[in-house]
């Protein structure tokens, strides 16, 4: 390492501030650090509102920000209107992290009696009822069986504490989906019918959407260290852009003021708009994209833009396939696409693609059914560019069976199972109507069986069968001019 690094001093080592433990938040990623934390330490600064947070940490391996005492800094960067922008933050709301799987340890965090906030972002996949969790008095897999442990606790040293519960994951009524997991366990575990009244009365659980592009730890970390003055391993690099909206009841807006600190927060007595324009233009492109992208060799979501090919694929399915089924004024739409292409285009945000591809099975599920589903109801066909993301995806999925070289982070049990499929295909004639067919008829990957969707399993097909023979690049070339 260059002398004149190693030289600087560790993030750690800077004067910190120390907050009392306000808010417990489940996950330690990158989009929450650079997102939420970002959030609070500029509520902290600007209105002295005192909030600490203790991190429950997924991934037990990963010490870095424990090394760090909890402190790391935010860099965001890009354009805003017109300008280049650069600035770093420290954040010292982190107080304390403790391990996921520690359940003794996460029980005495519902005794803080300081607690007020509840946070979490566990992906699309993360909110689920899991009847394998067996038992409120053993460790529980799942957020929502952790959550329950944590709240049934504190039920029973607080039983008139409120609390609030503000969900990050992108998955439409979060805080309903949640509670009604929540719910599930009391059921399953036989709690009491008091629990069942407390989380009705006293728990207050929020719907949320978030948007910011984080796409985490930069690759030179030294050019950064330099221009910052110490080492910071747990960097989070994002963009300036940032909007939550936050549909709560008044106890949470009063006791979580982020909107009165100059910030992009709003609460909400409807939700809906903000959800459904953020994810099916931002995060849908991005999972259309991600796939298609790949496996025409590009690797950021820049460089995905500006592709001669992908760049026309992504705006011909915003334009085309997205936004005309999208509900409200059009206008307003393709002003949120322009300011979304322009934050794509960011030239200091390397946004790998493969990074958007985590759980992509489910993300699709959110982010494009709905917009497949519309465009067949308006136009009476299937939407080619989806339906050729959708291939795209399997294919990746298929791994080394497609010859497919990028790893995929996803349910296990589905990986295998594309896998399989895929086995069976190649060494059984190559039909691939039975293997789109296979594929698309899990509801439990997509939360009903795609092949009800007039005309979608042959399509999808057909374009696993082009790229599979003649590789993306030449299916891009094929589709575009057939566009109707």
């Amino acid at each position: 390492m260059d002398t004149s690094i190693t030289s600087l001093p560790s993030v750690q080592s800077l004067p910190g501030k120390s907050y009392p433990i306000r808010i417990l938040q489940f996950g330690t990623g990158n989009f929450l650090r650079g997102f939420a934390d970002w959030m609070i330490q500029r509520a902290n600064d600007a209105l002295g509102l005192n909030m600490g947070v203790c991190l429950i940490q997924s991934v037990s391996h990963d010490n870095t920000l424990l090394q760090q005492q909890g402190t790391y800094t935010v860099i965001l960067r890009g354009i805003e209107q017109g300008v280049f922008q650069s600035k770093a933050e420290r954040i010292s709301v982190v107080q304390k992290i403790i391990d996921g799987n520690n359940r003794e340890a996460l029980l005495n965090e519902a005794l803080n009696p300081d607690l007020e906030i509840i946070l979490s972002n566990t992906t699309e996949a993360g909110i689920v009822f899991n009847d394998t969790d067996r038992s409120v008095d053993l460790p529980a897999a799942s957020f929502p069986g952790k959550l329950t442990q944590l709240l049934h606790h504190r039920f029973n040293h607080y039983p008139d504490k409120p609390i609030g519960i503000i969900p990050c994951e992108l998955i439409e009524r979060n805080g309903d989906r949640l509670k009604q997991c929540v719910l599930q366990f009391a059921q399953h575990w036989h709690l009491a019918d008091a629990f069942v009244q407390y989380l009705e009365a006293n728990v207050h659980f929020c719907q949320t959407l978030v948007d910011r592009i984080i796409p985490g730890y930069p690759k030179n970390p030294e050019t950064f260290w330099k221009e910052l003055g110490y080492i910071d391993h747990a960097l989070v690099v994002g963009e300036p852009y940032h909007l939550w909206a936050i549909e709560a009841s008044p106890w949470v807006k009063e006791k979580f003021p982020l909107h009165q600190a100059g910030l992009n927060v709003i609460y909400t007595e409807d939700l809906e708009p903000y959800r459904v324009r953020k994810v099916r233009i931002l995060n849908g492109i991005h999972t259309a994209m991600a796939a298609v992208g790949l496996l025409a060799g590009i690797k950021t979501v820049r460089d995905a833009v500006k592709h001669q090919l992908v760049g026309a694929f992504i705006r011909q399915t915003l334009d085309q396939e997205i936004l005309p089924g999208m509900p409200g004024d059009q206008q307003m739409l393709k002003s949120y696409e322009a300011e979304v292409i322009e934050r794509f285009l960011n030239p200091t945000i390397d946004h790998q693609l493969a990074t958007i591809t985590l759980n992509s099975l489910s993300k699709f599920k959110v982010r494009l059914v709905p917009s497949i589903k519309a465009h067949v109801a308006k136009h009476h066909h299937v939407p080619e560019n989806i339906a050729l993301a959708l291939a795209a995806l399997l294919v990746i999925y298929g791994g080394k069976e497609t010859g497919s070289p990028i790893d995929v982070n996803d349910d296990p049990a589905a990986v295998t199972a594309i896998r399989s499929a895929w086995r069976t295909c190649l060494a059984s004639g190559k039909d691939y109507h039975k293997l789109a067919a296979d594929l698309l008829q899990h509801t439990s990957w997509w939360g009903e069986s795609l092949n009800d969707i007039p005309g979608l399993t042959w399509r999808v097909s057909h374009y696993l069968e082009s790229i599979f023979n003649n590789g993306m690049l030449q299916t891009l070339e094929d589709v575009q001019p057939n566009k109707r």
